[in-house]
């Protein structure tokens, strides 16, 4: 995006009036009684290229102006929304009722027929084949039964569904927005005023919001990728909120009596994921040898500069299946362990061929802490930093040993970090199951029977049970080496009140924000 998209004048006079020159308001409002705020996040909310072409070059996380039908709570579990709630009336059909009381940013109530318009003419059309196996839809499996309710067929038993589509992009807008060229009709609290591509997005405020009136009476997002650029942004008084600050100046923003620092444990992690079918990690005695020779905490606090969580399992646990020390194999350090463990193995003293994304934050450092650590136990790492594309071809080919790995959710049913990393059909390991019956990282057999059984599970306490045996599978046999949990960071303007944050950051509610 480069120009200037500004919304359509069919839209004029709906939101409470044009927010304008929003940048310079953070050291506070003209007036006492106006309250408009800045908030820069770690991506650009402008995007780049057609990053957010479907929503006029506005990003749909963090500015709350387009909803979905499901949304999620702080304990990562879907929470109705524009859906008053749902009902699996069979193992792949689920019914959904809709509020009655929604009012879209151009005064059209929104009905079954927006719903299914969005899907079915959008969603389920316009993003791409790989919806199909993220939402388990296809074209045609959306219908509605009343002005208020809808079906949904699932393409397979599909328990997480719901947890699924509470996601900012699975949102709704009525048949006659056209947000591919900039008409953006959302139900949010806050209304699209502009976008400067590249630069920042004004909001405004829907005075109509079924979840009443927000505080602010606007927001400016800005533009700032660099973490040093948004910490000084905030220092200055040109911000009043920002997400993730530079690392090596959270300590003294603590220390600032004029900034609030809010940290929150989020769903994604770090994990060293090892490839069980390339001599010699294909060997779980030197598998074992290198959970006991890594140091979470040196990687947390040396690295991350005590931002994050030294990891017990591979999967974060704010998710609430995810396993945790009381429910999975423990590996505290133990250098002479390790050590035995590797004479023990068919190690010869290759250096094991480490590869690493260039576009993972501290990639390269951490696994300079894994190198040191490993190199203490006799083990060599030859580390390879590889641009996005070149590393996904390696690694799902099956061409490394170990293999810096992330993960993340951005809806609260978490469902598919298990199966894409884990499950022999799994994104990570399908080409070379197809074509070898092999993978990368997947134990197969029953691992495989355990994570289907989870995924398709309507109950709770099943799907979590499967879950977490499925993860102490993956630690028995040492697939990966847990390495942290991560933290997002926000720093604001002490005076401000009403910052609402979540695990799933893009989920963060500015409605009650005020100074």
């Amino acid at each position: 995006m480069t120009g200037r998209i500004s919304r359509r004048e069919t839209l004029g006079g709906i939101a409470a009036g044009t927010v304008a020159g929003l940048a310079g308001c953070a050291e506070g409002a003209a007036d006492d009684e106006e309250q408009t705020f800045t908030i820069v996040p770690h991506l650009d909310p402008t995007g780049s290229g057609d990053d957010w072409e479907r929503w006029g070059g506005m990003t749909p996380y963090w500015t709350r102006v387009v909803e979905p039908l499901v949304w999620g709570t702080e304990e990562m579990q879907p929470e109705p929304w524009l859906a008053t709630g749902w009902e699996a009336t069979s193992e792949t059909t689920w019914v959904f009722e809709l509020r009655e009381d929604v009012v879209f940013h151009n005064g059209e109530e929104l009905t079954a027929d927006d719903v299914v318009h969005s899907f079915e003419d959008d969603i389920l059309t316009e993003y791409g084949d790989f919806v199909y196996g993220w939402l388990h839809l296809e074209p045609g499996s959306v219908e509605k039964v009343d002005d208020y309710t809808v079906a949904f067929e699932n393409t397979e038993p599909f328990s997480g569904f719901p947890g699924t589509i509470a996601h900012n992009m699975i949102d709704i807008h009525p048949p006659s927005a056209d947000p591919w060229n900039g008409d953006v009709v959302g139900s949010g609290p806050f209304t699209l005023e502009s976008v400067d591509g590249g630069q920042s997005l004004e909001l405004g405020v829907h005075e109509e919001y079924w979840g009443g009136e927000p505080n602010p009476d606007g927001l400016t997002f800005r533009a700032a990728e660099d973490a040093t650029t948004r910490t000084n942004l905030l220092e200055s008084g040109d911000a009043d909120v920002v997400f993730d600050p530079a690392k090596s100046r959270v300590s003294s923003l603590r220390d600032d009596e004029d900034v609030e620092v809010h940290t929150q444990q989020s769903p994604g992690s770090y994990f060293l994921a090892i490839n069980l079918y390339r001599e010699p990690t294909d060997d779980p005695t030197l598998r074992r040898a290198l959970n006991y020779a890594v140091s979470q905490a040196e990687i947390v606090d040396s690295v991350l500069e005590g931002i994050g969580v030294p990891a017990d399992g591979p999967i974060s646990t704010v998710i609430d299946w995810a396993g945790d020390a009381d429910d999975l194999p423990s590996y505290e350090r133990d250098l002479d362990a390790a050590a035995e463990l590797v004479s023990e193995s068919t190690y010869d003293g290759e250096a094991l061929t480490c590869l690493v994304s260039n576009e993972m934050d501290d990639g390269e450092l951490i696994a300079q802490v894994l190198e040191a650590n490993v190199e203490e136990i006799g083990v060599e790492l030859d580390i390879e930093v590889l641009e996005s594309a070149s590393y996904q071809d390696r690694t799902g080919r099956g061409e490394f040993h170990l293999d810096l790995a992330s993960t993340q959710s951005n809806s609260p049913a978490a469902d598919y970090i298990m199966w894409e990393n884990f499950h022999s059909e799994g994104i990570d390991n399908t080409d070379r199951y197809e074509a070898e019956g092999t993978g990368v990282h997947n134990l197969g057999g029953e691992v495989d029977e355990l994570i289907e059984t989870a995924f398709q599970s309507t109950d709770p306490d099943e799907k979590r049970e499967a879950y977490i045996e499925a993860q102490v599978r993956l630690l028995e046999e040492s697939v990966v080496v847990p390495l942290c949990y991560l933290e997002d960071v926000v720093a604001a303007d002490a005076d401000l009140e009403g910052i609402d944050l979540h695990p799933i950051d893009r989920f963060a509610d500015w409605r009650e924000l005020e100074r």
